[in-house]
């Protein structure tokens, strides 16, 4: 990691200024295989290179609303459960689309790769 979290929340504010997105607190800064994230607001949340310190381009990536088809269609040819309450989280790898098990709790994630790939899923079970 060669920049720190200071300087990523400075790029982190510039490049949402420069976007004109509405940058507010609360904020979240994290790191992760080499990347930073830096979220306002739950809302907005820009992605920063550990190693350069640049801003990573958005459009090399799935667009959630597809990578919430590629999951629906795995869960039905694998058998598992859909049920509306959803969550997608992105990450280096791809989104990870969670679905609610049944009415009782429990959650299936399954990970869709940025290629438009299912590659696998588990289980959190109530």
């Amino acid at each position: 990691m060669t920049i720190d979290e200071i300087e990523v929340f400075r790029t982190a504010c510039a490049t949402a200024k420069d976007r004109s997105w509405a940058w507010r607190p609360p904020f979240f800064i994290g790191f992760d295989a080499g990347e930073w994230q830096v979220q306002a607001e739950n809302e907005t949340i820009t992605r920063i290179n550990g190693e350069n310190g640049r801003v990573l381009d958005e459009s090399d990536r799935l667009e959630p609303a597809l990578a919430l088809v590629i999951a629906r269609e795995y869960a039905n040819a694998n058998s598992l459960r859909w049920k509306p309450a959803f969550t997608l989280q992105i990450n280096e790898e791809g989104w990870e689309v969670g679905c609610c098990q049944s009415r009782f709790g429990g959650q299936t994630y399954i990970m869709v790769s940025h290629s438009g790939k299912a590659i696998r899923h588990w289980i959190n079970p109530k």
